[in-house]
């Protein structure tokens, strides 16, 4: 898992073309390769996902955690979730 820096936030939300392709969306860092941490502000509270870098839409995002502290605390035991259709943690 690697996160991005606070003072590095509001660069890496801007220069990228992740608002048109994901409204809503912040992301906060990432797998280390293609795939970008986002919170999903279309919902709330707003729950983390994994969007493939190359995706077009939210349709391929992968529910990680409800929560950043939800996913900090099943990460070490479960990594990252890959299955789409894997129903999202309670």
């Amino acid at each position: 898992m690697m996160l991005h820096a606070p003072e590095e936030l509001i660069e890496i939300n801007e220069a990228s073309e992740f608002q048109d392709r994901f409204p809503a969306s912040v992301v906060i860092g990432g797998d280390g390769g293609r795939e970008t941490l986002a919170y999903d502000f279309r919902q709330q509270p707003p729950p983390l996902v994994l969007l493939d870098a190359s995706a077009e839409d939210w349709s391929s995002a992968i529910h990680q955690a409800p929560s950043f502290s939800a996913l900090l605390e099943r990460f070490p035991e479960t990594g990252w979730r890959w299955d789409v259709s894997e129903p999202a943690p309670s």
